[in-house]
């Protein structure tokens, strides 16, 4: 828990394996000014002094894309002012574990990759559970799935209650009882000129079902072409 003259905190992740991100090679600016948080060991960016309600950030970091954020700070909670952040790997970065899809699509759109999982699936009584089974837990938490009928509605799986069972960062469309597919969701973003490259786990680029960016309001387009770079 965070106490004493803060603002607020951040905790930094890669999007693509949910590890931390906890260095000092992450560089913040504020209206162009470069911000110097004070770095916890633990992996808390703690900033102090900063004026006014809203504060917006532009995040930096080599090997990933660059990012800006809108801190509201009444919306966190007083005793513990935490704002959890994922960060996108730029290609080619210096990563070993993934290799890249790329194509076109909107520029500056978010897109995303889908791959079907060999999982048996079935949801529990809330409308964030499942139980997964045929997965190690190492290959579950922290990285983004989705569900066959809703492959658009991409989510985390944050916690196991019990062993084999998970919850999900937000609701999930489907009914208790029910055994959809897991997808493993590769989110990405278009540059400027539509560009895109997507790092997904080595050998599934070949698995990959489908291709979604998208155009807003959350609508989704699924039909771009794609090739391994």
């Amino acid at each position: 828990m965070l106490v004493g003259s803060v603002d607020f905190a951040l905790l930094l992740y890669d999007e693509f394996n949910g590890a931390a991100i906890a260095d000092a090679g992450v560089l913040f600016r504020r209206g162009g000014s470069i911000v110097t948080p004070l770095r916890k060991r633990e992996g808390f960016y703690v900033f102090r002094g900063l004026e006014g309600n809203e504060v917006e950030l532009a995040i930096g970091r080599p090997h990933y894309l660059p990012m800006t954020v809108l801190i509201d700070k009444s919306r966190l909670p007083p005793g513990n002012p935490v704002e959890s952040l994922r960060l996108r790997r730029a290609y080619p970065g210096t990563f070993a574990d993934c290799e890249w899809l790329h194509g076109e699509g909107p520029p500056d759109a978010d897109v995303l990759a889908l791959a079907p999982l060999e999982a048996r699936v079935q949801a529990g009584e809330g409308y964030d559970s499942l139980t997964i089974l045929g997965l190690p837990a190492g290959l579950l938490l922290g990285r983004r799935f989705a569900l066959e009928h809703a492959p658009a509605e991409s989510f985390l799986l944050v916690e196991t209650p019990t062993p084999g069972v998970y919850r999900a960062n937000q609701p999930l469309a489907v009914g208790a009882g029910q055994a959809p597919g897991l997808l493993r969701a590769y989110l990405s973003q278009c540059g400027p000129n539509g560009r895109y490259h997507i790092p997904v786990e080595p050998g599934h680029s070949g698995s990959i079902t489908g291709i979604a960016a998208e155009r807003g309001e959350g609508i989704w387009d699924f039909a771009f072409a794609t090739a391994r770079s």
